[in-house]
């Protein structure tokens, strides 16, 4: 890994520091430099395209039912029921 010191103008560094602070971990402002910078070459072409991650959104309508989370398998085999679904069988 290479070593590279550079100087940032004021509003930059003053921007950065601010960023830093809004942040509920902070980060060191290497790893937050480093990240932006990665991005910028990987956008432009220098470097490959970084993994996006699994990004979820929302049903438009809910289901209604509060507890899904904890009591999954229980809705699930009411709602089969309710629609009389077929067993997954092979």
């Amino acid at each position: 890994m290479q070593s590279l010191n550079i100087t940032l103008p004021d509003a930059i560094a003053n921007a950065l520091s601010a960023y830093i602070g809004d942040q509920e971990v902070s980060l060191p402002a290497n790893a937050i430099v480093e990240n932006a910078l990665e991005e910028f070459l990987s956008q432009r072409g220098y470097l490959p395209p970084q993994k996006q991650g699994l990004r979820l959104t929302p049903a438009p309508k809910g289901s209604g039912f509060k507890d899904t989370s904890v009591n999954h398998n229980k809705i699930l085999a009411e709602q089969t029921f309710l629609q009389s679904l077929p067993p997954n069988t092979p």
